[in-house]
């Protein structure tokens, strides 16, 4: 049995990355020991940095010029059934065919899924929120993102159509790809939580740092910390925080400051602006080019975690809060209903709804709730419960294949 997966994240997407990465690594451990797999790397930066942090199979899967027009005419119809009369592969199912690879796992969303006609799959759906805002700028304008509307529902139409198996993060996630694609089909969806890697770090170094010390070299106001880590993407939806804070000033509160992380993705220019426009340049921060040990001292100080997007039935922070036993306010009616029982919802048409828990004498903070979100954490994110979910896969896959093929 030989594998082949599928890794087209790259370093500067954030959370994607370390979602991809973590998987390369529990779908490497299940593997039993009579298995082989082959890692698929489309990135030359993303290559670099997983064979300097684990012992992997990686492949360097190159995009050049005359690969890319290949692919591009293997998307027409009428030239894809001249390429199949001439036995002319892609230049993935080439590769697949020579390496003699059984099914290939995306461990991330990925268009070269509509590239596999011949070969069975494994995908992967983060989110399907292009669906409910698509008028948003990183569903319809390319510089935004290449991941445009058309390219996502042509790629998740044809997953859900030929896939193995798709793998999804929640329950509610299954249900938004069902009701998309009108799919029946009760055996194709395996859920699997995002799990964080920062946790697993922070167990590895917890003894070697100072994190309080790291975390007052900020330089920050001795004030109650709102965290919120996210790219400046459009639906991370910060400008709902600057409003709702600036509202809570002039409700004469003045306890707390927010803290932003993440990478531009185009919209971080605009929210500059807007903390200046309402001159709120002491009361939100903007760090960047944080290291892991920041982040960590971030979640370890903060007061709690606030997350405004409109994205996600359940997201990495999220579940670094939970490990990390952070409150945490989030937008009303985004998460999975596993999620959504442990933290505040926010109320997105109400810049008041984050003042109204904050308000409160005890900042409406329920600790036994805390409490059991870490509990929740260690039942899902677990690596043995992802490696095992993998196994259950690839068990199932060499069940069926053995109606038409022996496996050697």
């Amino acid at each position: 049995m030989k594998i082949g997966i599928f890794f087209e994240s790259q370093i500067n997407s954030g959370g994607g990355f370390n979602v991809s990465q973590t998987r390369l690594e529990f779908l490497s451990k299940s593997l039993e020991k009579n298995y082989s797999y082959e890692c698929f790397v489309t990135n030359k930066d993303s290559l670099n940095y997983l064979k300097k942090k684990g012992n992997y199979n990686l492949l360097n899967f190159k995009l050049n010029f005359f690969t890319k027009i290949i692919f591009f005419l293997h998307k027409f119809k009428l030239l894809k059934k001249v390429f199949s009369v001439f036995k002319i592969k892609n230049p993935l199912e080439k590769k697949i065919k020579e390496l003699n690879i059984n099914i290939l796992f995306f461990i991330s969303p990925s268009s070269f899924v509509q590239f596999c006609d011949s070969t069975p799959f494994v995908y992967s759906i983060w989110e399907m929120q292009h669906k409910s805002i698509p008028y948003f700028p990183e569903y319809r304008d390319n510089k935004y993102s290449q991941s445009n509307y058309q390219l996502r529902e042509d790629s998740y139409k044809y997953a859900v159509d030929r896939a193995f198996k798709i793998v999804v993060d929640t329950k509610k996630t299954e249900e938004d790809v069902k009701i998309s694609y009108n799919s029946n089909r009760d055996d194709l969806f395996e859920i699997q939580a995002f799990v964080p890697n920062l946790p697993t770090y922070y167990e590895k170094i917890k003894t070697k740092y100072d994190f309080d010390k790291i975390f007052e070299d900020f330089n920050l106001p001795k004030k109650k910390v709102l965290f919120y880590p996210a790219q400046f993407w459009p639906h991370k939806n910060h400008i709902y925080l600057i409003k709702s804070f600036e509202m809570m000033l002039k409700q004469n509160n003045n306890e707390f400051i927010l803290v932003f992380t993440g990478h531009d993705k185009g919209n971080k220019k605009y929210i500059i602006n807007e903390i200046e426009k309402r001159n709120l340049q002491n009361h939100i921060f903007l760090l960047n080019y944080l290291s892991l040990e920041q982040i960590i001292s971030l979640y370890k100080n903060s007061f709690a975690l606030t997350m405004t997007s409109l994205v996600g039935r359940s997201s990495l922070p999220l579940r670094e809060a939970f490990y990390f036993k952070l409150p945490v306010f989030y937008s009303s009616g985004i998460l999975d209903e596993a999620y959504s029982k442990f933290v505040n919802e926010l109320d997105l048409e109400n810049f008041d709804s984050l003042y109204s828990y904050l308000k409160d004498k005890n900042h409406s903070i329920d600790y036994e709730k805390i409490s059991k979100a870490k509990e929740f954490y260690e039942q899902t994110c677990d690596e043995s419960v992802i490696i095992n979910s993998y196994k259950k896969i690839i068990k199932n896959f060499l069940f069926k294949q053995e109606y038409w093929k022996k496996i050697d």
